[in-house]
């Protein structure tokens, strides 16, 4: 008898259980991960839309976790587990964290909102901080450019986003523009006709709006031509390189001069050159002349 009393008395531990609380941190765990699993598909599936694969699949992630956490901390607080220290210790982490990869979340957080304001995508022809080239990819960290050399620019996304961003290729005309200048002794009439037909034969220059040539200021050593004109932002180049060679060639097959800068330089006072003959060629040649004579 006194062998089963003490058989029975070893299980008196599990009376001090809180059998309730482990039901209740267990439900509340199950229902925290349904919700989690659930709430990261729904954050996917809507921020595919607007973001790319990668970027949405990791920032359904980090929601994801960040709610199983929290109802984990919930579950461990009904079972009776004090978290207090665990809490400081992960706050005091957090701020060292925080301030480690200060830079890497300031690119984290510019990539996002660069994907929700979409200032800039793949294929645009962009001009960043001076930097001008053909955007390739933007991540979650950093946007990839390929300049007009073909060298790949990486810049982070913090800068990007805190940069004026020009982007060139958004619209679809753009304007070109440039100076002709012709000698104040030509017939700027004559020029104008001349460039005005040069412009209606470019199959790119667009009629509307109308292309505009005139006057803009009188140089020191040519009246400069102010040309403006609006082409397809796909066409921009070419049509630049094309039409200043056709308008120069014109205005050289018709005799119209386009001068390069010239100054005059004026002295006070008079200026004496003064030739010294110490030369031994020039006293042989005198010499000769002499004897001959």
């Amino acid at each position: 008898m006194s062998e089963q009393l003490n058989i029975t008395s070893g299980f008196t531990w599990l009376e001090t259980i809180n059998w309730l609380g482990i039901l209740s941190a267990t439900i509340i765990l199950v229902i925290g991960l349904f919700i989690s699993i659930i709430t990261k598909k729904i954050i996917y599936r809507v921020s595919i839309r607007f973001m790319p694969q990668t970027i949405a699949y990791n920032l359904a992630r980090i929601i994801y976790y960040t709610l199983v956490i929290i109802f984990a901390i919930s579950a461990l607080s009904i079972l009776g587990i004090n978290l207090t220290g665990l809490i400081i210790a992960g706050g005091f982490l957090g701020i060292i964290l925080g301030f480690a990869l200060q830079s890497i979340t300031a690119n984290l957080v510019s990539g996002i909102f660069l994907y929700w304001e979409r200032p800039l995508k793949p294929g645009d022809f962009v001009d960043i901080n001076g930097q001008l080239g053909i955007v390739e990819d933007i991540s979650i960290m950093s946007t990839k450019i390929r300049g007009l050399d073909g060298v790949l620019i990486r810049i982070p996304n913090n800068e990007v986003f805190n940069s004026v961003i020009k982007n060139i290729g958004a619209t679809p005309a753009r304007r070109l523009e440039f100076i002709v200048g012709i000698a104040y002794s030509e017939d700027a009439e004559k020029a104008y006709q001349i460039i005005r037909n040069e412009l209606s034969k470019h199959p790119f220059i667009l009629a509307k709006p109308e292309p505009d040539v005139y006057v803009e200021e009188l140089g020191d050593s040519s009246v400069n031509i102010r040309v403006r004109m609006w082409v397809p932002s796909s066409e921009w180049y070419n049509v630049k390189k094309e039409i200043i060679w056709r308008i120069k060639k014109a205005i050289t097959e018709a005799g119209i001069e386009i001068p390069f800068p010239q100054n005059d330089v004026w002295f006070r006072s008079p200026l004496k050159i003064i030739v010294k003959k110490e030369d031994s060629g020039y006293k042989n040649i005198v010499n000769d002349e002499k004897k001959n004579s």
